[in-house]
């Protein structure tokens, strides 16, 4: 960590690391660095800078013994892709070459860039190109220091912050920053960066890589990467429901307690009839322009699954349309009301959870519907 502190470029002017960066990016997303379209334009921009990133601790990591290893991601990828299916647990590559953690073969966590320590221990870094979304922040890389640790065996997992936004005044930045395993590093505004592409360089056809000496794939550390998810999950349903039946039951505070944070959402199963008529019967669900009560619901869906997100600890409904292989997602809005917000079906990029929704999930009881109405649905 005080090494890349000392080393790092925070005034970043190498145009021919610049240009290395384009060769990650798709046809598409190297035009779109240029692009009349706001939107776009950014997201190709925080793409590059995150591949930029990649190049520039690549070039560090010949310069020093203090990073023993970078695992590969983009083109310089060598494993095939793995399609995502019920069982698959550990670090795996995306079908872009993104790194990411899969459980019960849904991913539950990517990462921009992982490195190895003299140590050996894996550690990790995040790309920022904007201040949104930084309120949860903490939340999340503390969730991957945790998932990673869990894998590996680690006592340790080093993590580096990459921005090209001043963020150090943010209270969630500032909470990752008193970590002395967690390194900030802030660089000049991707904006100024990007002036080293120009239009014309985009017509060149990228170079491709020379052979890197550190470089190695997710597999070389994959077999020291192996947990059951869905043993951690159904662990932590059993606890839960115990919780939720306990007299004297506290909420939420009591259910966290007894949580394995490493579970991202917690299945607690299936409603029969009973149990669809003790969640929805003071609390309607809309489907677009549609309202369905509790009889509704029984009689349009074809099974009613209940789970809750964590960290936030909000409920989560899944509605099986009839005939179809699909779920319509349902949560609370903001006025506490129980809205459809989407669909789950078995598309590339959510069938492994598709697979695991729609396994035969344990019934509820009645008691524990009810219990969840009134800790998730009334609380929230």
């Amino acid at each position: 960590m005080d090494w890349l502190d000392e080393n790092y470029p925070r005034d970043f002017f190498d145009e021919a690391i610049a240009l290395r960066a384009l060769r990650h990016l798709q046809y598409h997303e190297r035009w779109g660095l240029f692009s009349e379209d706001y939107g776009f334009q950014r997201t190709c921009e925080g793409r590059w800078y995150e591949f930029l990133v990649y190049e520039i601790v690549r070039t560090l990591a010949l310069q020093t013994d203090t990073i023993q290893s970078i695992v590969r991601k983009g083109v310089d990828v060598r494993s095939p892709f793995i399609e995502p299916h019920p069982g698959q647990n550990g670090l795996y590559y995306s079908d872009k070459g993104d790194l990411t953690v899969r459980g019960n073969g849904q991913t539950i966590a990517e990462m921009d860039l992982m490195y190895t320590d003299p140590h050996g221990d894996l550690g990790f870094f995040e790309v920022i190109t904007s201040t949104m979304d930084l309120q949860p922040f903490h939340d999340e890389v503390c969730y991957k220091k945790t998932l990673l640790a869990s894998m590996l065996g680690q006592e340790r997992v080093p993590f580096v912050l990459v921005s090209s936004v001043d963020v150090s005044r943010y209270k969630s930045i500032q909470m990752i920053a008193s970590d002395p395993d967690n390194l900030i590093l802030i660089t000049n505004p991707v904006e100024e960066i990007r002036n080293l592409i120009y239009e014309g360089s985009l017509r060149r056809r990228p170079e491709r890589s020379a052979p890197h000496p550190k470089a190695i794939d997710l597999a070389e550390i994959g077999s020291r990467a192996s947990f059951d998810y869905l043993a951690v999950h159904d662990r932590n349903r059993e606890r839960v429901v115990r919780a939720m039946l306990a007299p004297g039951n506290g909420g939420i505070e009591t259910i966290s307690s007894v949580v394995n944070p490493i579970s991202k959402k917690i299945m607690l199963g299936t409603l029969d009839h009973s149990g669809a008529g003790a969640l929805f019967e003071e609390h309607e669900v809309r489907v677009k322009d549609a309202v369905f009560s509790a009889d509704d619901v029984v009689r349009e869906f074809g099974r009613v699954v209940i789970a809750f997100d964590i960290p936030g600890y909000t409920p989560v409904i899944y509605l099986k349309v009839k005939g179809k292989k699909e779920y319509l997602k349902v949560v609370l809005d903001t006025g506490g009301d129980l809205v459809y917000q989407g669909k789950r079906t078995p598309a590339p990029y959510m069938s492994g959870f598709y697979e695991w929704l729609d396994e035969e999930k344990p019934l509820v009881a009645p008691e524990v519907a009810e219990r969840y109405a009134s800790i998730f649905l009334d609380a929230n």
